[in-house]
């Protein structure tokens, strides 16, 4: 008799079981799936002929996949990352492909800190050292490209390149330097 209502449980109690069972295969897969949404990477490769990146994530790899750009429209501007620039996995499919998978890149980190550490200022660095930068506080933008250097605020300009350059301000030209040339001609005291 206790056999018989063994069988009996187990048969009403099995589907239960097996459904139990799916549940819990699907909880993982969404889990996983989840956990595969956004994640931190660092880029390995760029092809920037297509705008795509290899990024690295921990011990796996991304295919090739889209990186974002400042902007990409009618007013568009082009940014490629750099090998080693930390980026965030956006993972919308939430598949385990890559292919629905976008790179946000500019992630200061170790290898590429943040280029100003002051609230007032935009600051650009290039990859051959030029630099541009414009202080809010101040009102003044900054241009410089080895000794060639442009500063100018709301008052004046001045162009260097060394030491030698000019100045405008509402009083005129000013040149710096120990020479001033016009067109061949020495119009300054040596």
């Amino acid at each position: 008799m206790m056999d018989a209502i063994a069988r009996m449980i187990s048969a009403e109690v099995r589907p239960l079981v097996d459904e139990i069972l799916d549940l819990r295969t699907e909880i993982e897969d969404l889990r996983r799936r989840t956990e595969n949404t956004i994640r931190i990477g660092i880029v390995e490769s760029v092809d920037a002929g297509s705008g795509r990146a290899v990024v690295g994530h921990g011990d796996l790899k991304t295919p090739s996949v889209r990186y974002f750009m400042p902007s990409a429209g009618e007013q568009s501007e082009t940014r490629h990352p750099s090998a080693g620039e930390q980026c965030l996995l956006l993972n919308f499919g939430g598949g385990d492909s890559g292919a629905q998978t976008v790179a946000l890149c500019g992630i200061p980190c170790d290898a590429f800190p943040l280029p100003s550490t002051s609230p007032d200022e935009t600051r650009r660095i290039y990859k051959d050292g030029a630099a541009s930068s414009y202080d809010h506080a101040t009102h003044a933008f900054t241009w410089a490209s080895g000794p060639l250097s442009v500063t100018a605020t709301r008052e004046n300009v001045e162009v260097l390149l060394g030491a030698v350059g000019f100045a405008l301000d509402a009083t005129g030209v000013h040149f710096l330097g120990p020479l001033v040339d016009h067109m061949g001609k020495l119009i300054s005291k040596a």
